[in-house]
């Protein structure tokens, strides 16, 4: 009896589209205090915490000590698909999610010069750049021509969290000149449990149909990366500023995967699939090269315009591999993920603007834009299709309302990004789609939105 029995048609069918993560897109939250004012673009600037993000030589420019805090109130990421006539939603319950959320600190060190600076500064940022987490269950009867009146049941929790923490230094070399160098360590946790259940009544002391399914994933891993920029004066107000970031390098992974399904056919005569109880999972999120560079103009206490462009290079990676020795069991385990198991990401080239303007000499508000350009591959029209990462191409905009005073600059704002593209789902016809050898799946439209609440603030001493 092959072990090539797909359990989870059911799940897919009541969650039509449970991304494991967002491995498809870099740009869906901006990160940073007045980062995010600007739409990103803050290459060229640089001059806080999170400049170790954009670049970590514009940490130079904090006066003494600057210390960040930012989070998200409330973030809303909602997706659907098909039709106009027929939206549904990526999932019922992840409708309120609390999205990134960071802080860090930079010391400047070495002897004040003449214009108020420090020739050296060091600094360390955590941020949480995704988080996701949901719970649902479903409980009732339905009914089917073949199998008549029978008895559903489904439950599914998911975590998906990933952890930056980076720390790096700068120079300043010449008045107009400064360089910088950081190292990050990515972590990804991912906690995910699915369970189904499908049953019909004793009928002439035979019992028809009975089907059960269960798993429970788990996994881990951590990346480290390396940065580097500089920052250039290029005359009085205008800065130019560049950035590089490495390819990630895996140096930790653990998890688990367990399965088990069973079922009965209309005779009464039962069976079990046998799949290892619990089976070790190796995994990995690869980071890809990037570089950034950003220019902006600045005049002190009046007004901020900037922009960058940064490339992201091609990566591919095994996001889940299952480690056992039986082939025939390994496919079948790698065949029940709702996922892809392995990631490609195509070279992309995202862009970002922002102004700012100052006022009254504490108040500002900002305007940003931003492209979040999908990395994924297209999605080909296939009879042969299987599950992939989604490909959405998607366009943002933030607002941000900034209040100053000696040693404190608050930034409260708004950001909301939309686009349109296609996804893969399973097409489930019937519930006894559960157990059948081959699981259909189908390419579909998708349209995607990420909209949420930001309060930041930066205490300078």
């Amino acid at each position: 009896m092959t072990c090539k029995c797909l359990w989870l048609g059911l799940i897919v069918a009541l969650l039509p589209l449970c991304s494991l993560a967002d491995d498809s897109h870099y740009q869906d939250y901006i990160i940073g205090d007045q980062a995010v004012s600007l739409g990103g673009a803050y290459t060229a600037i640089a001059a806080d915490p999170s400049g170790l993000w954009y670049n970590p030589a514009g940490i130079v420019d904090v006066r003494n000590t600057s210390l960040s805090l930012s989070a998200n109130l409330y973030g809303i990421q909602d997706s659907s698909v098909g039709s106009s006539e027929a939206i549904f939603p990526e999932d019922p319950i992840s409708k309120l999610v609390i999205v990134p959320s960071s802080a860090g600190f930079v010391q400047a060190l070495g002897r004040i010069d003449h214009r108020g600076q420090r020739p050296f500064a060091i600094g360390m940022s955590i941020v949480i750049p995704y988080f996701r987490k949901f719970s649902t269950s479903e409980e009732g009867t339905s009914e089917d021509q073949i199998l008549g009146n029978y008895r559903h049941g489904y439950h599914r929790a998911f975590e998906d969290q990933t952890l930056w923490v980076g720390a790096g230094g700068a120079m300043r070399l010449h008045d107009r000149f400064s360089i910088g160098v950081g190292f990050v360590l990515v972590h990804r946790s991912v906690q995910d449990a699915a369970s189904s259940f499908i049953a019909t009544d004793f009928v002439g002391g035979e019992f028809n149909v009975y089907r059960n399914a269960m798993m429970d994933l788990n996994f881990s891993n951590d990346s480290l990366l390396l940065t580097a920029g500089f920052k250039w004066k290029i005359v009085d107000n205008l800065y130019f500023g560049a950035m590089i970031r490495s390819p990630s390098l895996t140096v930790y992974s653990t998890g688990n995967m367990r399965f088990s399904r069973s079922m009965a056919d209309s005779n009464g005569n039962s069976g079990f699939l046998p799949t290892p109880e619990e089976a070790a999972v190796k995994s990995e999120t690869r980071i890809n090269g990037e570089a950034r560079a950003g220019i902006a103009w600045i005049l002190p206490e009046l007004l901020t315009l900037s922009a960058d462009v940064s490339l992201h290079m091609p990566v591919s990676y095994t996001l889940v591999d299952i480690e056992i020795e039986d082939e025939r069991a390994r496919n079948a385990l790698r065949d029940a993920l709702l996922i892809s198991p392995s990631v490609s990401r195509g070279f992309v080239i995202n862009v970002n603007l922002g102004a700012e303007v100052q006022f009254l000499n504490r108040f500002s508000i900002g305007l940003g834009a931003y492209s979040n350009f999908a990395s994924s591959p297209a999605i080909p029209d296939s009879d042969s299709i299987r599950p992939t990462q989604a490909h959405v191409h998607m366009i943002g905009g933030t607002i941000a309302f900034g209040v100053k005073s000696k040693h404190t600059l608050t930034r409260l704002g708004f950001a909301y990004a939309r686009g349109s593209g296609t996804d893969v789902i399973a097409h489930n016809d019937d519930p006894s789609q559960l157990a059948l050898d081959v699981q259909d799946f189908e390419r579909i439209n998708l349209t995607q939105t990420y909209m949420y609440f930001f309060l930041a603030s930066t205490f300078m001493y």
